[in-house]
């Protein structure tokens, strides 16, 4: 996806340049170079003596033991906490200003609040509560995108989709908006796509998040995507404005969530691999890389196939087709079926309690959570590793990318909170537009 260590392409990782240094698989900061300039002042020349020498040498050793440190720092910057806004109410008082704002409010199978917006945009209440975020075992074993070490996190009273944005949703927003995405511009290299030739993804122009398929069906007429299906070669920037316009039309404060609003939402408390529980997927619950997948993309190098298990779906499905793969909350689709870009810069987690985690102040590359429809089950311990890289329907999984990329397994759900954020960089100055 894009340009990220994370990507799939040949299973490579990205080697970063300019100033920064890779080490044992980790990016550093490259050391500056010292110099050494003499000149002539005055038409005299000038005379170091032996003195000035050790000083001067003093001087380098001090230099080249603080580049050392520096070099030592990672790349990913320290994870911020949020304040929490003076709009935060009480849960009755929530409730009654949603019923302001969406068409109706009720509680879903598993006693959850839920909120039906406009667009049949359906939000789920997550009260306040704690959780352990990350995993201590995925996070030393596996390369690319480990899990987060595991650590505390309490977060403040949120809403979280229910599904992510649907085509059809997206659509209306393009209508009204007259909105052109990231991959649409000049000059944009193109979302990742599935390439047959290359039996993987490489980047196109000219697809977008209309026809991110239309390779797919055209050769395999009985593959279907249409405005149910979740949109996907979206970024994160247009995800984020569709998340303004919708805060706009409806007057409450729709944004992407937070990496942990994520998690805690397709975890619940209990620490479970999936949304579900701890049992591996059957087909009944998440669209992911097995039989159906492999009928239409056989031979893709970098999926790793659940042989045995038939979900129905080669591509992306309907968003909600797997309610029997719900999260504690009730939330859906979050195991499988597109990647979700979420709000945090990519940053490295301590094993420290954190309230209300918002990432980074500002980064290269955001997070993503949920794995995707060519993405592995998961499973500890398999041959071929499902686990490599990040690309698993695992809850606890976490991959990341440039946030102007986009890709045919990627997309987004929107969130409701009251947690500040004003003190990260959207870097929006630097979207290819």
């Amino acid at each position: 996806m894009g340009r990220s260590l994370t990507h799939w392409v040949y299973g490579m990782m990205r080697e970063p340049g300019g100033d920064m240094l890779m080490i044992d698989g980790n990016a550093y900061k490259r050391p500056a170079a010292a110099g050494l300039c003499c000149k002539r002042a005055g038409g005299f020349k000038i005379k170091i003596s032996i003195l000035y020498l050790l000083i001067f040498v003093l001087l380098i050793t001090g230099c080249a033991e603080n580049t050392s440190k520096e070099a030592e720092e990672p790349v990913s910057g320290s994870i911020l906490e949020g304040q929490i806004r003076s709009d935060l109410r009480s849960a009755a008082q929530e409730l009654e200003f949603i019923r302001q704002k969406a068409e109706s409010v009720y509680k879903n199978e598993k006693g959850y609040w839920e909120a039906r917006f406009v667009h049949d945009i359906t939000m789920i209440y997550i009260p306040e509560g704690t959780f352990i975020m990350g995993n201590d075992r995925l996070h030393e074993k596996v390369s690319g995108s480990p899990a987060a070490p595991q650590h505390p996190v309490t977060l403040t009273a949120y809403w979280i989709a229910k599904t992510p944005v649907t085509k059809g949703q997206f659509r209306i927003f393009v209508e009204e908006e007259n909105y052109t995405t990231s991959v649409e511009t000049p000059g944009h290299e193109g979302p990742w796509v599935y390439d047959f030739a290359e039996k993987g993804f490489v980047t196109i122009p000219g697809f977008h998040w209309d026809n991110a398929f239309s390779q797919v069906t055209a050769k395999f007429p009985h593959v279907k995507i249409d405005d149910s299906h979740p949109v996907t070669c979206v970024s994160w920037y247009d995800a984020a404005d569709f998340c303004k316009w919708l805060s706009r039309k409806t007057g409450a404060n729709f944004v992407l969530p937070t990496e942990a609003q994520w998690e805690y939402a397709a975890r619940g408390n209990d620490e479970r691999i999936y949304p579900w529980g701890n049992e591996d997927p059957d087909g009944t619950r998440a669209n992911y890389a097995d039989e159906a997948f492999n009928a239409v993309f056989p031979g893709t190098e970098q999926a790793k196939v659940h042989f045995g298990i038939n979900d129905g779906y080669a591509a992306t499905s309907p968003v909600g087709s797997f309610p029997l793969g719900a999260s504690p909350c009730g939330a859906l689709d979050m195991a499988g079926n597109v990647t979700e870009w979420v709000f945090d810069w990519y940053g490295d987690y301590q094993k420290k309690h954190y309230e209300n985690p918002i990432g980074p102040k500002e980064g290269k590359d955001r997070v993503m959570k949920a794995g995707f429809w060519a993405g592995s089950a998961g499973r500890e311990g398999k041959d071929p590793d499902e686990l490599i890289i990040g690309h698993n329907i695992r809850a606890d999984a976490r991959q990341y990318d440039d946030p102007d990329s986009a890709d045919d397994h990627l997309g987004f759900r929107i969130a409701i909170d009251y947690v500040s954020r004003t003190c990260v960089s959207d870097n929006a100055a630097k979207r290819n537009k």
